[in-house]
């Protein structure tokens, strides 16, 4: 069962702030002439000059601190934004269904809760530019897209709102261009999975990490920075759907001289096990015959992980993943995740250093404790597999909140998508801060502001299993 959830209704004590434009005297600024007429005392004269002089430029001094002062009238200024609001939609996973499939051993914790915890921080702290900010939240099926595209419709056909916070993943990841195309509306999340799929996008379309292709890049620049390509004879596999990803892996690979002797690509979706394993029993074999000794996934990687454990090639060639993601929840369908351990892939700060990071712990640990005492965040290493993870959910929603705050504040009070899209590429997104993540920015060739990145690896034993870090953070570009 979906729940439309409006925090508005959570937060009737809020007061409303709204601003009136006041009207403020006009005070003359011209220069008064002084007296130079022939006979005149000259020093009383220029006595009375400095006097009027002075008074001029107090007067002025006067005028620009009234001006600083003077409050900025705020209008509706878009679709989503009315005087005092800013209204906002979440798309949130729906962990409880993935439990009930048998895909996921537990959940995030309370993720309205969050979310609704997040927001009142922020408004606590004055909104964005006196606008108070009012969310709207719904849970989709990462494994449906037409439930996705469900969730889209809901929350901004629906309902006006201004921006999509979270955006959506797995294969659910294909209704990401209904909210940036479809309903004109800003997102911050979701993963852009290639130039075509952005280039659907009519208003600006950002999330925390890099996008596919920037996290393609800097996994080969960092393998060949590392010394792990060399010698490498990679045979490429993923999803049909995915075909123009498969191109780009491929150029990427040839571009900086790594063998590339085969490749393959699975007509079956994700949830269809038994058809993906078929398929997979037969490019495997193909794997062998082709002579390679590494396994490149481009995509979700936890099927074709799986196919690489059924065949027995596991632990004996290298595997390596563009979806730090993806990697990172592998899911029910791997038993034994055991098979995933050496993948590598390219990151940013582990999830125990953002844990450890003071402004994630004072930015988005605090507030959030403090409005739900009942939560449960911890170093994630410490929760087992059968308990729901709200460190994942809390560090998910923080950074893209954040993300969000910081242009929409630099956008100023006449917000739009323009003036968002505008502060984005000024200075506000040259370089800013993500509580545990550091360092970031943002422009229209880099749409994930992420920007310090390490190659990692998939270990089994870390917590529940995870991604732990292999190289401290580098320059990919170096």
């Amino acid at each position: 069962m979906t729940k439309l959830r409006h925090s508005a209704l959570l937060r009737l004590l809020v007061a409303l702030f709204s601003f009136a434009l006041i009207a403020s005297a006009c005070v003359s600024t011209e220069d008064e002439e002084a007296d130079t007429t022939a006979g005149a005392d000259t020093a009383t004269d220029d006595s009375i000059a400095d006097d009027s002089t002075a008074d001029d430029t107090a007067a002025e001094d006067d005028s620009t601190d009234d001006a600083a002062d003077e409050p900025v009238e705020l209008t509706a200024s878009w679709r989503g934004v009315t005087e005092d609001t800013i209204y906002v939609g979440a798309s949130m996973l729906d962990f409880a269904l993935l439990q009930e499939l048998g895909f996921s051993p537990s959940g995030w914790g309370d993720q309205a809760g969050i979310w609704d915890a997040l927001i009142d921080d922020l408004n606590d702290r004055g909104g964005i530019n006196g606008r108070m900010v009012d969310i709207i939240s719904e849970f989709y099926s990462p494994l449906d897209a037409a439930d996705a595209e469900r969730v889209c419709a809901v929350l901004h056909q629906d309902n006006e709102t201004f921006v999509n916070l979270g955006g959506f993943v797995g294969p659910a990841g294909s209704a990401d261009p209904c909210v940036p195309g479809t309903n004109n509306t800003i997102m911050v999340g979701g993963e852009i999975g290639s130039a075509e799929e952005l280039a659907q996008a009519n208003v600006a379309w950002f999330h925390t990490g890099p996008t596919v292709e920037f996290q393609t890049i800097n996994l080969f620049n960092l393998l060949v920075q590392t010394g792990k390509a060399d010698g490498a004879k990679v045979f490429t596999i993923g999803g049909a759907a995915a075909a123009d990803e498969e191109r780009f892996v491929i150029e990427q690979l040839e571009a900086r001289d790594i063998e590339v002797v085969g490749s393959a690509l699975i007509e079956a979706p994700d949830g269809d096990t038994i058809a993906q394993d078929n398929e997979m029993a037969v490019a495997f074999e193909r794997f062998n015959a082709s002579g390679a000794n590494t396994l490149m996934v481009f995509g979700t990687p936890s099927a074709y992980i799986r196919g690489a454990g059924a065949a027995g090639l596991t632990g004996e060639i290298a595997i390596w993943t563009n979806d730090s993601g993806g990697l990172g929840n592998l899911g029910a369908t791997i038993v034994d995740k055991s098979i995933a351990d050496g993948t590598l892939v390219s990151t940013g700060p582990t999830d125990e250093e953002i844990w450890n990071d003071q402004a994630f712990q004072d930015q988005c640990v605090a507030p959030v404790q403090e409005r739900m005492p009942e939560s449960d965040f911890r170093n994630p290493l410490e929760y087992a597999p059968e308990e729901d993870n709200w460190f994942n959910a809390l560090r998910r929603y923080c950074h893209v909140l954040a993300i969000f705050e910081t242009i929409a504040t630099a956008a100023g009070p006449d917000l739009t998508p323009e003036t968002f899209e505008a502060a984005a590429y000024g200075p506000a997104g040259d370089d800013f801060q993500i509580p545990g993540i550091g360092p970031a920015s943002l422009s229209p060739d880099k749409r994930g502001a992420q920007d310090g990145v390490r190659l990692s690896v998939y270990d089994s034993t870390s917590g529940d299993g995870g991604i732990v870090a292999f190289t401290e953070l580098l320059d990919a570009f170096e």
